[in-house]
């Protein structure tokens, strides 16, 4: 199944045409509220510029040197238009570049 178990999930965060704009700004750097451990979720949209009828690859990358305080240790799902296409655990690794395709016809330029 492409669907987990987080509250996120089954509330259908990670889903395209999900009603964010009542969320709360916030920078993925500062962390969760107060810098308690629990579970956030954190989205963002962004235009790219691919000719139509051209699937194109991209690639999410993680840098584990970048993360606040360095080396801190996390998890991340991605999701794109609500398909699960990786899970990154920042202290187990090895993975750590995500490839995806976007096909002109899927991509609706949204991202979890």
């Amino acid at each position: 199944l492409n669907e987990g178990g987080l509250f996120g999930e089954r509330e259908g965060w990670h889903l395209p045409g999900f009603d964010t704009s009542k969320w709360a700004a916030r920078d993925l750097s500062s962390g969760l509220p107060n810098n308690t451990a629990g579970v956030g979720f954190f989205v963002t949209t962004f235009a790219l510029d691919v000719p139509a009828g051209v699937d194109a690859m991209f690639s999410f990358v993680f840098d584990n040197n970048t993360a606040t305080p360095a080396g801190q240790a996390y998890r991340a799902l991605i999701f794109v238009n609500g398909w699960q296409f990786g899970r990154f655990i920042s202290n187990i690794g090895p993975q750590e570049v995500f490839p995806v395709r976007l096909a002109s016809n899927f991509w609706k330029e949204q991202c979890l």
